[in-house]
């Protein structure tokens, strides 16, 4: 890890991680898992509920297990098809009612943008460079975040369309590609230190690591808000 801002990164686009990085979730007054089940019952679904939560709880390890090894992303509502499948469902006849509950689960989790998030993102665009996001995510994105989003990047790439999660290499490139920029006239902004520094260095992209404990990198500047950037670019 290099520091200092004397330190100029010679780049021409950003990528930033979302949660965590730009975004962080509130708590939460109830479990998403009950907000699904509990709208899966509204929709007219009649189901014993505790065997459809030991249910949802073995086919979401199974796909925890799964990801780890193979990097590959799905959408929480195929983890809660398998499930009403194992109560007795056919997942082709109710595709569209899992998919409305885990929107139902999503929309009751709250995010709030980090102090100076929005300004910075805004400051990088008024000074030239084109930005993407790069984010982890089997939750459907809603059509007003999705509005939110075109605000700010040009390029957006998301987990659960893309069919692999950072750090696999192609998630990186793809959105290189969308950006028309060489990985390495890239920064990747993020928090983690596989998924947001060794992923896109593997890749040939530079790197900057948003510090908040003691966990050490290899990313080419670390700093501990997203104002910093501005000092290196």
């Amino acid at each position: 890890m290099r520091g200092g801002s004397q330190i100029h990164l010679n780049v021409r686009a950003i990528t930033f991680d979302d949660f965590y990085t730009l975004r962080y979730p509130v708590s939460p007054t109830r479990d998403m898992v009950c907000v699904i089940l509990e709208r899966l019952r509204q929709l007219g679904l009649d189901f014993n509920a505790r065997r459809f939560l030991n249910q949802y709880n073995v086919e979401n390890e199974h796909y925890q297990e799964e990801r780890k090894k193979t990097l590959r992303e799905s959408l929480l509502e195929y983890t809660v098809l398998r499930a009403l499948t194992a109560c007795g469902y056919e997942s082709e006849a109710i595709e569209t009612i899992a998919r409305e509950a885990v929107d139902s689960g999503r929309a009751s989790r709250k995010t709030r943008w980090f102090p100076n998030a929005k300004q910075t993102l805004r400051k990088l665009r008024e000074n030239g460079y084109r930005l993407g996001l790069i984010s982890n995510t089997r939750l459907r994105i809603s059509e007003d975040q999705m509005k939110e989003y075109a605000q700010f990047f040009d390029a957006v790439t998301l987990s659960y369309e893309h069919g692999y999660v950072k750090p696999h290499p192609s998630i990186f490139i793809v959105t290189l590609n969308k950006l028309r920029v060489d990985a390495n006239h890239c920064l990747h902004v993020g928090d983690n230190p596989i998924s947001d520094v060794m992923g896109p260095k593997n890749v040939g992209m530079k790197t900057a690591f948003i510090r908040r404990d003691k966990t050490k990198t290899r990313a080419d500047i670390e700093i501990r808000c997203l104002t910093e950037l501005l000092s290196y670019v």
